[in-house]
């Protein structure tokens, strides 16, 4: 009897190794509707980017009276709330009031000088096209098994940041030209996104080191 219960222990041990040496091979891929957001995004991020390529300085102007407009709405509709809405507490209202009137002065600013304003929008864009780089640096280093992947990644984040501190420290060198390499920088990134989303999450090794024992 002793001896057909260690048998069996011996085999449930066994067991329990083959699952876990399965489960040290699991695949993590995204979702199918997580992928197909992503390449659907990274086409939009391209058709924006070749739209911006043509024609760079309609591009920002265009860009530049659309963020006035906004400003100028926002900053009518929160100066009407915290002018009107009695029910909120006073503090609210005038914050509603200050943030709204800073907003139309802003936009109406925006109008009266397009120069200044698309050269300031330039620099914000490329500001975030930097983060966005650094962002993709260091994803393609902690992530992504497959090294072909990995240096893809790293590469386009890596010319992503080159280009925005370019711009970040050539200002003076044309609005036109500024766009445009920034857009190159947007097509980098809606080409990495493609990427992603047709190859998703590739195969992640989950070593087991520790041995478990059935009781």
């Amino acid at each position: 009897m002793k001896r057909q219960v260690e048998s069996r222990k011996a085999v449930n041990t066994h067991r329990l190794n083959d699952g876990l040496l399965h489960l040290s091979k699991i695949e993590v891929r995204a979702s199918g509707r997580w992928r197909a957001v992503e390449i659907l995004g990274g086409l939009i991020v391209i058709a924006l980017a070749i739209f911006a390529l043509a024609d760079p300085q309609f591009t920002i102007q265009t860009l530049v009276i659309v963020i006035a407009a906004g400003l100028i709405i926002g900053g009518l509709l929160r100066t009407g709330v915290g002018a009107f809405a009695t029910v909120l507490p006073s503090a609210l209202r005038s914050l509603n009031v200050t943030g709204g009137v800073i907003a139309f002065v802003l936009g109406i600013a925006a109008l009266l000088d397009l120069q200044a304003a698309a050269a300031t929008l330039v620099g914000i864009l490329a500001v975030a096209l930097l983060l966005v780089g650094a962002v993709e640096i260091g994803v393609g280093v902690a992530r992504h098994p497959p090294i072909w992947l990995r240096l893809v990644i790293v590469a386009i984040g890596a010319l992503t940041v080159i280009l925005s501190v370019y711009v970040i420290l050539n200002m003076s060198i044309g609005q036109s030209i500024l766009a445009a390499i920034l857009a190159f920088a947007l097509l980098l990134v809606g080409i990495r996104n493609i990427v992603h989303g047709l190859t998703g999450h590739h195969p992640v090794a989950t070593p087991i080191e520790s041995a478990v024992t059935a009781v």
